[in-house]
């Protein structure tokens, strides 16, 4: 898959494009990806267009925490068949831009032939325009195709998702974007606390703005040297340590993919480490129990 940023490409011309924000590529952006690859067959290019840093961060001014960071989100889109992702840069300067002027830039930097996009797409200078009004602005460049909204309980959205995280409600968020939540980072050296408890653990970096859930122990499936295990994590803001159930081996410094299940308990303080080693072995018990 081709990834571009702001660069003029041939690949592009002539493609089947999607436009959005497309943090999470829950759900609704799922079926937006099969939309295109629907229409383009096997004779277009299928592409997403999308920005760099999110707007809503650029407009708000507020600090970046995104469900798919760029690179992952470039993973996603890759699994999903997509032959390139193409992202404008974002700043307040673009964001002057009135639908028309978007509209124009997308079929002069862009090329489609068709773009695809959900009814309740909004673009240009305060979203002024909406699905209809792309559709009306972009006759003369290339064909848009509205795909009706994905439901469930309500409309899937990013910032639900979002939100349904930092309460730690990790089984509605995982519905909703048609797939577990996943962190994934380096195993680093941490302190060696778990080992001194008998419940051998390893840190991860957290990658940078990276949504984290509320603090809490979850239960989780944890992917390493290529196979998959259950585990219990305690996360405390950035701070992410796991033990992996039936792992013991030294791996600081390997890549780890952690998928979060659910949230077992909130953050507890304890009296002394016996009540500690209770509390990790009841998770545990609890993370295997519920495995059937």
């Amino acid at each position: 898959m081709l990834v571009l940023s702001n660069t003029k490409d041939a690949v592009t011309r002539g493609s089947v494009c999607g436009i959005g924000s497309f943090d999470g590529v829950h759900r609704g952006h799922q079926a937006i990806v099969e939309r295109l690859k629907h229409i383009a067959g096997t004779q277009r290019k299928t592409g997403i267009i999308t920005f760099s840093p999110l707007p809503f961060f650029v407009l708000k001014n507020a600090p970046i925490c995104c469900l798919t960071p760029t690179e992952e989100k470039n993973k996603l889109f890759e699994s999903l068949g997509v032959d390139f992702v193409y992202y404008f840069e974002f700043s307040h300067t673009f964001a002057q831009l009135g639908p028309d002027g978007f509209v124009q830039l997308i079929a002069r930097e862009i090329e489609p032939s068709t773009i695809v996009v959900g009814e309740n797409f909004h673009f240009g200078n305060m979203r002024r325009g909406n699905a209809g009004h792309l559709k009306q602005l972009a006759r003369r460049y290339f064909e848009v195709a509205i795909l009706s909204k994905v439901g469930d309980e309500g409309t899937i959205s990013s910032t639900r998702i979002r939100e349904l995280l930092l309460l730690g409600n990790i089984k509605a968020a995982n519905r909703l974007l048609g797939r577990e939540y996943s962190i994934a980072g380096t195993v680093i050296k941490g302190k060696g606390r778990g080992q001194d408890l008998g419940f051998p653990t390893i840190n991860i970096t957290t990658p940078q703005h990276k949504l984290i859930p509320l603090d809490g122990v979850y239960k989780v499936k944890v992917a390493v040297r290529e196979r998959e295990y259950l585990g219990a994590m305690f996360c405390r803001h950035d701070l992410l340590e796991v033990h992996i159930i039936g792992f013991n081996e030294e791996v600081y410094g390997d890549y780890v993919e952690i998928k979060l299940l659910e949230r077992i308990r909130a953050i507890e303080q304890f009296k002394d480490d016996d009540s500690l080693k209770t509390a990790i072995a009841e998770d545990i018990e609890t993370v295997m129990g519920e495995s059937g």
